[in-house]
């Protein structure tokens, strides 16, 4: 081994450590005696021809040691090069490919050695090209690092998302690129920047359905005090009852609105199925060349359901039929009781299930893409130059879900498609506090009215005494109190108050009733609102009131739940 050279830089020191090293090997070998002078300038030859050679040997072990720890940093670059976790491309100034290393060749699809025959511009789709020249152009006109985001198109590949950073080297006649697929991040992105917008739409939209359902209320009330007061004619009645057939079908659109603004959580309760299911198809085939044919059992079960978010469901896959069939046919809609063992349907619990078939006859779904149609922003729709977003059949299989339920799909092409749905079900309508008794005439009695706006109070006042009820409007609760604590002095009191729960400027309908009720415990309180997702909507008597009325309603609702608070009132008056 080489002796250490601590004056690495000095000329003279490969000399100083031959002589060093034949100084040592002449110490273990005695020199036979004989005549020193006479053999002085042999020796003296011999000793530089040996210094020379000793030279020569440190040399080589020196480059062989050089070699070895080159071929080592080769063996690691090598490594790193080709085992990096992005993509390596050396590019000459045309832009075409010298080098890659594997993960450039899985990026692009291709063996290495067919990438080095190609030019990198022909992955680049059109609209990246000026981008990517422009940023070619920059790199090789200077040693800066630069860095430019593409798209490419790969053979077989949707296209791929890709952050590229140069560097020149070679004397500017070449550079190398890093290859970083971004794909997934911009879809997050992307993703993340929808998620804002939903979340700054939900709250645009509880206010549109608060003040849509408000004025289809009004609409409601005032086309049926029309009925009453315009002399009989039965072009003009019919006119007026479809008016008021299009306005109920319209709190589907306002029930979607606050099913989007409030989260989209399911409030279930056990409802006959088949009036929602027949309703959300006709509604959803209306001015179509398509038809509803319906094969529902005569038993079928209750099931446990939001109704506006299951009739959503339903509408959303019936306008995908229609959509399938411009010509015309026919959507079979199928109802049935089922019972599902435990290992009948691998996403479901065992037990009682309605099951819901809707069939086409349209076009089908190819079988490749019949995988991703629950995928959210998957479509095969066009919306002018652009494509649709693909929520539709996402939203219906999370509400499908979300209901414990289940919702596959069958598909052949020019054949049809069928939508399968399960519901949970139960054996027995379960009879629920804020379901409204059977119709009947409430005794004429004194009612107090509380909202804010004052189309609807002054619509459902004019309702009430049209039923021959004594009305008091209130605009907030303040005032309703106020009304109350005077009925109550005068011996006059309200035998139904109607309270709305949401005011904007004043107190509320649910605040107004707990100060109501420490002045009259035997307060029969109506809760009105434009939202059914409100917890006291949803269980009215755990908040002390007798019903909830969910706007739009019609004069019919109105008048069964007043017989309902003023027979209640009526037994309270007559107890000892």
């Amino acid at each position: 081994m080489p002796e250490p050279a601590n004056n690495a830089g000095d000329p003279a020191e490969p000399r100083r450590r031959a002589e060093a090293r034949l100084a040592e090997k002449r110490f273990k070998r005695s020199s036979p005696p004989g005549n020193h002078e006479a053999a002085a300038d042999p020796r003296r030859l011999l000793h530089e021809l040996e210094v020379h050679q000793v030279e020569l040997e440190l040399q080589n072990e020196e480059l062989a040691q050089a070699r070895d720890k080159l071929e080592i940093l080769l063996e690691k670059y090598t490594d790193l090069y080709d085992f990096a976790p992005v993509g390596y491309l050396t590019l000459d100034q045309a832009g075409n490919i010298r080098e890659a290393n594997l993960a450039a060749s899985h990026l692009l699809k291709l063996p290495r050695s067919a990438l080095v025959t190609l030019c990198f511009k022909q992955f680049v789709l059109a609209a990246s090209l000026p981008g990517f020249e422009i940023f070619l152009e920059q790199l090789f006109a200077g040693p800066l690092r630069r860095g430019c985001e593409v798209t490419l198109n790969v053979a077989g590949q949707p296209p791929l998302m890709i952050a590229l950073e140069g560097l020149v080297f070679e004397s500017g006649q070449a550079c190398r690129l890093t290859l970083t697929d971004i794909t997934e991040l911009k879809r997050a992105e992307a993703d993340r920047l929808i998620l804002n917008k939903l979340e700054s739409t939900g709250v645009l939209a509880g206010g549109i359905a608060h003040d849509f359902n408000n004025l289809l209320t009004v609409i409601l009330l005032n086309l049926e005090l029309a009925e009453m007061l315009v002399p009989p004619d039965p072009e003009l009645a019919q006119f007026l009852a479809e008016a008021k057939r299009s306005s109920l079908l319209s709190r589907h659109l306002t029930a979607q609105l606050l099913t989007f603004a409030e989260g989209g959580s399911p409030i279930r309760r056990e409802i006959l199925l088949a009036r929602l299911i027949t309703e959300s198809v006709e509604l959803a085939l209306s001015g179509s060349k398509v038809r509803g044919e319906f094969f529902l059992a005569n038993d079928l079960w209750p099931a446990e359901v939001d109704e506006a978010q299951m009739g959503q469901v339903i509408r959303a896959i019936v306008l995908n039929a229609r959509e399938a069939m411009p010509q015309g046919g026919v959507v079979g809609v199928t109802a049935e009781n089922v019972v599902l063992s435990a290992s009948e349907h691998a996403s479901l619990a065992p037990g009682n299930y309605v099951r819901i078939r809707i069939a086409d006859q349209g076009t089908g779904i190819p079988e490749a893409i019949l995988p991703k149609i629950f995928d959210p922003y998957f479509s095969t729709k066009q919306r002018g130059n652009r494509q649709g977003m693909g929520l539709g059949l996402t939203i219906c299989h999370s509400i499908v879900q979300k209901h414990q339920g289940a919702i596959s799909v069958e598909s052949e092409v020019a054949v049809g498609t069928s939508f399968i749905i399960y519901l949970p079900a139960a054996r027995k309508l379960s009879v629920e506090e804020n379901s409204p008794p059977p119709a009947g005439a409430a005794p004429p009695g004194r009612v107090l009215v509380m909202d804010d706006e004052e189309t609807v109070r002054e619509v459902v006042g004019r309702t009430l005494a049209g039923m021959g009820h004594t009305v008091e409007l209130a605009p907030d609760g303040q005032t309703a109190i106020e009304a109350y604590k005077n009925a109550l002095v005068e011996g006059r009191c309200f035998d139904a108050v109607v309270l709305d729960l949401t005011i904007r400027e004043g107190m509320g309908g649910l605040e107004s009733l707990q100060k109501l009720l420490k002045l009259d415990p035997r307060v029969q309180a109506i809760a009105m609102s434009g939202s059914a997702l409100d917890p006291v909507m949803q269980e009215p008597g755990r908040y002390g009131f007798r019903g909830a009325l969910t706007k739009p309603f019609d004069s019919e609702t109105l008048q069964e739940y007043l017989v309902r608070v003023m027979t209640v009132r009526a037994a309270s008056w007559r107890r000892p």
